[in-house]
């Protein structure tokens, strides 16, 4: 068996923001009344070049360090403060149980990095200067906090994150903010899978809601692009957008709820369950892929997260292979691009809604947007 090299540790935030359009009746079945955040990667980036990605990146040292618990506590908060945040469950994926004894719990740190990695991104910074008392409610909505400073502050900050990891806590102790934390709500994880040799990545996904679309401006020495979309318009095949699956799938989880006050109460209900690790397995067909998921009947009983594993299956076709599993959680690929999820009889044990099939993606254009 070949082993993998190690994967680097990540989080990311699916940010959703209440926008005040809604789509034309007449051009789409489905409203929403809300838009998610996708950042199109550079086309240098070694990691899925010019592919729509959430705001996050990789855990640094400097979001650990126990010197947040000091700034933390200038506001009221201690100890009890961040029980909120702790699942009410024993077991726990392996990105969520790594944290040392010098360090902060993962729960804390891994929002942190959520929350600076979206300011160096896109220039969206969730934080706050409320201070704490017996009489605080501590709202589970985010905020974009600009210091009441012109853009060119704040995107000099931007820059200086970017560089260095340990500008963020010196910007927000400068600033008398802090990572407001409770704002993100755990929602997912997922490991690149074995078959990637080069680069893998192990993330926490973390749900944050907006009342209003923030002002962003995304950082060029990453990023190409920066846009606004309704779910339906992130799924559909006719929008020539390349979406990572992790992203994709959870999109069409996310894509059910077309209120973003019933997608909210969901996503803080929820967290409460925590996550489970989604690492996909792949089979190989005469005409095409599929990524098998957790859950799904043809789900191998035991699976390595370091051996390459990949399933040889070509004597079959995509369709021949569908109708194998009576449950099924998948994904389905042509040309290497997501073509359909497919999940029937399929029920997750951490509280997620299974995702939208691809029958029921209605990819109709909105002609108002050509």
């Amino acid at each position: 068996m070949l082993k993998m090299k190690p994967w680097r540790e990540a989080a990311s935030i699916i940010l959703c923001a209440r926008s005040g359009k809604k789509i034309n009746k007449k051009l789409s079945s489905t409203i929403y009344d809300y838009k998610l955040l996708s950042l199109k990667r550079h086309k240098n980036s070694s990691f899925m070049p010019e592919h729509y990605v959430f705001p996050g990146g990789v855990i640094e040292q400097s979001d650990a360090d126990l010197k947040w618990s000091s700034l933390y506590s200038k506001f009221g908060f201690d100890s009890n403060s961040f029980t909120s945040l702790l699942p009410k469950t024993n077991t726990r994926p392996y990105i969520f149980n790594k944290s040392r004894s010098n360090e902060l719990p993962r729960e804390i740190s891994l929002r942190i990095t959520a929350i600076r990695e979206t300011f160096e991104e896109c220039g969206i910074l969730i934080c706050k200067k409320l201070i704490k008392n017996n009489n605080t409610h501590l709202s589970l909505w985010a905020e974009h906090e600009n210091f009441d400073c012109q853009s060119d502050v704040m995107i000099n900050w931007q820059k200086k994150v970017h560089e260095d990891s340990n500008e963020f806590y010196r910007m927000c102790d400068k600033f008398q903010c802090y990572p407001d934390i409770w704002a993100l709500h755990e929602w997912s994880n997922w490991l690149t899978p074995t078959i990637f040799r080069n680069k893998r990545f192990d993330t926490a996904f973390f749900m944050t809601f907006m009342e209003a679309q923030p002002v962003a401006h995304f950082d060029p020495a990453e990023m190409e692009d920066l846009r606004w979309d309704y779910p339906q318009d992130l799924l559909s095949q006719t929008n020539g957008l390349q979406i990572p699956p992790p992203q994709y799938y959870e999109i069409a989880r996310i894509g059910k709820f077309e209120s973003l006050d019933n997608l909210f109460d969901h996503a803080v209900e929820r967290s409460h369950l925590g996550c489970h690790l989604n690492m996909a397995v792949k089979v190989n067909l005469s005409d095409g892929s599929v990524y098998l998921l957790p859950g799904d009947s043809l789900y191998p009983d035991e699976v390595s997260l370091t051996d390459k594993m990949e399933i040889d299956k070509s004597n079959m076709t995509i369709s021949e292979y569908r109708y194998l599993a009576h449950v099924k959680n998948r994904m389905e690929f042509y040309e290497f691009q997501v073509q359909r999820i497919v999940s029937d009889n399929f029920q997750s044990n951490d509280g997620h809604l299974s995702p939208m099939s691809g029958e029921s993606i209605n990819i109709k254009i909105n002609k108002n947007k050509l």
